[in-house]
């Protein structure tokens, strides 16, 4: 007799991922967002920003600076997301004592886009130092 391959999760609304790749298709959905930084609770920052970059690189940082999120999912543990108020997600990174909570802001200047509209990866291949950007890289002049 045969047996079934294993099947892998599936999250409809709501789960926790822990895998980079998972990690960075969840995040693949936000573009301008509302965040918020814990740590050990405390709330060190928040505002609005564009993510920027996505990336997976144990030797980088996540930044927000000037607007602009780039998130290494590295920096974290694991990701949770839960659909809210307007189907809307909430999407917390988790680190060693640190959450960095981001909402999607509806895009309200372009109509027929909705917020946490997908992306694809376009790589077949994905290792912990890929880099994955969301927008178009800035062609060499």
């Amino acid at each position: 007799m045969q047996r079934n391959r294993p099947l892998a999760p599936c999250f409809i609304g709501s789960g926790t991922v822990s895998n980079p790749r998972d990690m960075i298709r969840v995040l693949e959905t936000l573009e301008s967002l509302h965040f918020t930084y814990l740590l050990d609770g405390d709330t060190i920052a928040a505002g609005e920003a564009t993510l920027v970059k996505i990336m997976a690189d144990p030797e980088s940082a996540t930044m927000a600076v000037n607007g602009c999120l780039f998130v290494n999912v590295a920096s974290f543990r694991y990701l949770d997301f839960e659909t809210v108020d307007d189907s809307l997600c909430v999407v917390s990174l988790r680190g060693d004592g640190t959450v960095l909570s981001l909402i999607a802001i509806r895009d309200t200047e372009t109509p027929g886009i909705s917020a946490g509209q997908m992306r694809l990866i376009e790589e077949s291949e994905f290792e912990f130092s890929s880099f994955v950007v969301s927008e178009d890289e800035d062609d060499e002049e």
